[in-house]
């Protein structure tokens, strides 16, 4: 690999951007279009935003939540924490949500319907809407992925009863998620703590690390520095063994002790100087190029067929044969690819194979606003380059 290498991991944070987060701190809330006319409360993570409904709703043992089966766990654990049971309901292999499937597994004991706008595309909930109020159902829209899309109408977010998000996959900040909730639902007496600086500073290195090594063109010369590219400066996370299903992330764990952190000052002080208009056009542009690019290469099938209207996406994601391999030649290009490979624990995962199939062949190539035409013509020449060179072997 020549010095014309080009780093593309994930989101990075300067010095600068730091102190003017720091400095605007205490900026009033950011006025999004997804937050509309509700209640607002700043959480740790969005994992915590969906323990508060829990509590907001009393949810407990012999309560039921239904949940898509592809997930990433994350979503999953503050309801088994509340004690409720989690059921799964089936996702296609375009990641679209089956209402028929979801109606057939409620019950009298369902409390929550939870859906998700996957990597940023708007799911169809209005039907599911009206039978969630006819049925005295919490509906919650999960928007973790898709900060800044609008859909139809613009409606992600503000048909369902509570909307939560999730900051840290859009935005380069350390921590912050958010749920939205209609007026008069929330008390707003009750109060949150800031996390511990310990925790901020721990999870603002690898953002410090991401923006140093990308604009330092030494790290670029020598493969075992293009490698610190996509390597965590932290503890590597335990549970993510070598196995057909290998059980989740533990970082995806949900902390009990965390329920009552509000994000830190420094996240709410970057989202302050946040233009969502600015970001999607630059995620939009993107990943038009890839799509532009890539979607003839053989064994490499993009999950959608185009980019809608009002759609902010959160990455480019695409099937393929041998996603490690794939993960492994695109990391020593420092291209840092992700994928939902981990699996919660105690279900019957046999029943939903289209989860599976999504968990098992599906990565994410980067489009975040830090990337310019030249990263993503990288990213693509190294995509066709990787296909090619897997194309040869496979043909020997």
């Amino acid at each position: 690999m020549s010095a014309k290498f080009i780093s593309c991991n994930g989101l990075g944070c300067s010095p600068t951007q730091i102190i003017s987060g720091i400095w605007h701190s205490y900026s009033k809330s950011p006025d999004w279009f997804q937050f509309g006319d509700r209640d607002i409360i700043f959480t740790y993570q969005a994992r915590y935003a969906i323990a508060l409904i829990c509590r907001l709703l009393h949810i407990g043992s012999g309560d039921e939540v239904i949940v898509p089966a592809y997930n990433c766990g994350a979503e999953v654990d503050p309801y088994i924490k509340a004690g409720a049971k989690v059921i799964f309901y089936r996702i296609d292999n375009r990641a679209k949500i089956d209402i028929e499937d979801i109606i057939r597994r409620v019950t009298p004991s369902t409390r929550i319907i939870h859906i998700t706008h996957f990597f940023g595309w708007p799911q169809e909930i209005s039907d599911i809407a009206a039978f969630c109020e006819k049925k005295s159902i919490f509906l919650v829209e999960d928007c973790a992925q898709s900060l800044f899309s609008k859909g139809p109408n613009n409606t992600i977010g503000l048909i369902g009863d509570a909307a939560i998000f999730s900051f840290v996959k859009s935005l380069p900040v350390p921590d912050g998620g958010a749920l939205v909730i209609k007026k008069k639902t929330w008390n707003k007496t009750r109060k949150f703590r800031q996390p511990r600086t310990l925790n901020t500073f721990r999870n603002s290195l690898p953002l410090l690390k991401k923006w140093f090594m990308q604009k330092k063109k030494f790290w670029h010369r020598y493969e075992f520095t293009r490698k610190l590219l996509t390597k965590s400066w932290l503890n590597n996370p335990k549970g993510q063994r070598r196995e057909l299903r290998p059980e989740m992330l533990k970082s995806n764990y949900f902390d009990g002790q965390r329920i009552d952190w509000s994000m830190s000052r420094l996240s709410k002080g970057v989202l302050s100087t946040t233009n969502p208009y600015k970001i999607v056009e630059k995620r939009r542009r993107n990943y038009q190029h890839l799509h532009n690019t890539l979607f003839n290469i053989p064994s490499f099938n993009p999950l959608f067929d185009g980019l809608p209207d009002n759609v902010c996406p959160l990455s480019f994601p695409v099937f393929v044969k041998d996603r490690k391999r794939w993960h492994e030649a695109l990391s020593d290009k420092g291209i840092l690819v992700l994928g939902w490979p981990g699996y919660y624990p105690g279900f019957d995962w046999d029943e939903f194979p289209e989860a599976c199939n999504l968990k098992d062949n599906l990565m994410t190539l980067p489009v975040h606003q830090d990337l310019d035409t030249n990263q993503m013509e990288y990213i693509a020449s190294c995509v066709i380059q990787i296909a090619e060179e897997i194309y040869k072997s496979n043909s020997c």
